[in-house]
């Protein structure tokens, strides 16, 4: 399966999935949490997001292959709801993935901007070492009163 980049829509998307769960008071069991979309958004991790995912698959699947004889419209409104809540955390597992990868990208900008100031520093020679001091010295001036 290839790599799913986040982009604008994901994020749109997400935020009305999230705004709805919200508005509607939403939250997701999980073990012995229970999770509303702030939980979801701010404190979990990525690993607990994917394993409430996996838990949200598989009552999905338990649902979708029950008897279709037996299925009443109830069951029908909760796998609604099942999908909904995987969809949303799968969209803020993609969010926290593009969050990290663009804190990364930030990380090895800042790195290599250092690089490049350090060796346009060592390939100065004295007199333009002397010649930026002196300027700083004459853009220095003190105010008396």
């Amino acid at each position: 399966m290839a790599k799913i980049s986040f982009n604008k829509g994901h994020y749109d998307l997400m935020c009305e999935m999230a705004l709805d769960m919200l508005l509607s008071n939403g939250v997701i069991q999980h073990k012995m949490l229970t999770l509303d979309v702030t939980a979801l958004l701010h404190t979990t991790t990525i690993n607990t997001l994917n394993s409430i995912r996996l838990d949200l698959k598989k009552a999905i699947d338990n649902l979708e292959n029950q008897d279709e004889w037996s299925t009443t419209e109830l069951n029908q409104k909760k796998l609604a709801s099942l999908k909904d809540k995987k969809e949303l955390v799968n969209l803020i597992i993609g969010y926290k993935r593009w969050q990290e990868e663009q804190e990364s990208i930030k990380q090895a900008r800042k790195l290599l901007l250092e690089e490049l100031d350090d060796l346009k520093e060592s390939q100065k020679t004295p007199e333009d070492k002397i010649k930026e001091l002196e300027d700083k010295l004459a853009n220095l001036t003190v105010e008396t009163l």
